[in-house]
């Protein structure tokens, strides 16, 4: 058994319902009204026809170019009947409607192409704030985060590695290099990383080692130099060559990371032309549909147009003619619908056939002449 109270409707609710719909009665002028009616507009498909013109200043359209294309319509195709301008009425909104679905396959593209564009806004933003100048000393001291997009990966490294071969060209070694240069390596594998990287590691322990005491200095040179003193200076022209080395690596990679990014923007923009997905399925199908209608509608006009000249040349055939106007209809009537329309394949005319019979040599009519008699006495007998 629910635990909830009844929702039956007492007076007092009654009445509270009744002072609460006075405080929002909605839009009382009549263009607030005619506003108010297109807010649950979507496509405009379905709307009624007297709300055309709105609909379509609601949707960005202009009610004048649509009365143009009706015009231009009736221009095209002659004036006719009740019929007939009903059939143009038709045809001139399917041709709106299939504007319309243009329109809609437009924007889609466009999304797609602001949606790329954006990304390669704040990919270049992303790199301009992971480069700096070599003397920014400062900021191996700040945590810059380390960024998922490769190309702005490989540009922080970049600045990092420059700021570090003018610190250790001034023979300053602090721990915060070893922290972010491990930062950005992690996972990375090969010789030259691991010395550069190992080399590097050296000269910070022993300048922490410097500030101690001499023995704790003496202990650590002669535990990782061989050579005791004399093994430093060549030590450290081997982390400038090195350091050098990688830096000239990275800039080749970071130059094809960009090239290979370049590219990929390109087949992006390029796949913005044909988007994928149900909403765009659906644009296709209906564009299809809506070819199909424009041409059934346009061999339907063409057909009463066909049938409005041939009245008017039969109301135009003298008295005496009426047996050759009789003949006529009767072949008009027994013609299949799409010889009206002027669509049907070109036939040969009665006068051809006679020519194509009589073109025979005369050697093959003296047989035919003889199959026929020796035929004919058969029969006989």
């Amino acid at each position: 058994m629910s635990l909830r109270k009844s929702t039956s409707l007492t007076p007092q609710r009654l009445a509270a319902a009744r002072g609460n719909s006075q405080c929002s009665t909605g839009p009382r002028s009549e263009a607030g009204k005619q506003r108010m009616k297109m807010n649950a507009l979507k496509h405009g498909c379905d709307a009624a026809p007297e709300n055309d013109a709105a609909v379509m200043r609601a949707l960005g359209e202009d009610p004048e170019r649509y009365a143009a294309l009706k015009r231009d319509l009736a221009t095209a195709y002659g004036p006719g009947d009740a019929l007939w301008d009903q059939q143009l009425e038709d045809l001139a909104r399917l041709y709106s409607r299939r504007n319309r679905i243009e329109r809609m396959q437009t924007g889609l593209m466009r999304r797609a192409l602001e949606r790329v564009e954006e990304w390669q806004r704040e990919r270049r933003k992303q790199i301009a704030a992971a480069t700096f100048a070599p003397s920014h000393g400062a900021a191996m001291n700040i945590d810059l985060g380390q960024p998922t997009d490769p190309s702005v990966r490989l540009r922080m490294l970049l600045s990092l590695l420059g700021v570090l071969r003018e610190q250790v060209r001034q023979r300053v070694f602090k721990p915060r290099q070893q922290q972010r240069i491990e930062t950005y390596y992690q996972g990375e594998i090969g010789w030259r990383p691991a010395r550069f990287r190992h080399l590097l590691w050296l000269f910070i322990e022993r300048a922490k080692a410097e500030q101690q005491d001499e023995q704790e200095l003496h202990d650590f040179m002669s535990e990782y130099f061989e050579g005791g003193e004399a093994a430093v200076e060549p030590c450290y022209q081997e982390l400038l060559t090195l350091l050098e080395e990688e830096i000239a690596d990275v800039e080749e990679e970071f130059k094809h990371e960009v090239e290979a990014q370049e590219e990929k923007d390109a087949a992006e923009r390029d796949a913005c032309l044909a988007p994928a997905g149900k909403t765009w399925e659906m644009l296709l199908r209906q564009e299809m549909a809506l070819d199909r209608s424009i041409d059934r509608k346009v061999r339907i006009i063409l057909t009463l147009r066909k049938e409005h000249a041939q009245l008017l040349k039969e109301a135009a055939i003298p008295p005496g003619d009426e047996a050759n106007d009789r003949e006529g209809r009767a072949e008009r009537r027994s013609a299949p619908e799409s010889k009206l329309v002027g669509l049907d394949a070109r036939t040969e005319s009665p006068a051809e056939e006679n020519a194509a019979e009589t073109s025979k040599s005369p050697e093959q009519s003296e047989n035919v002449i003889e199959n026929k008699a020796s035929a004919e006495e058969e029969a006989n007998a």
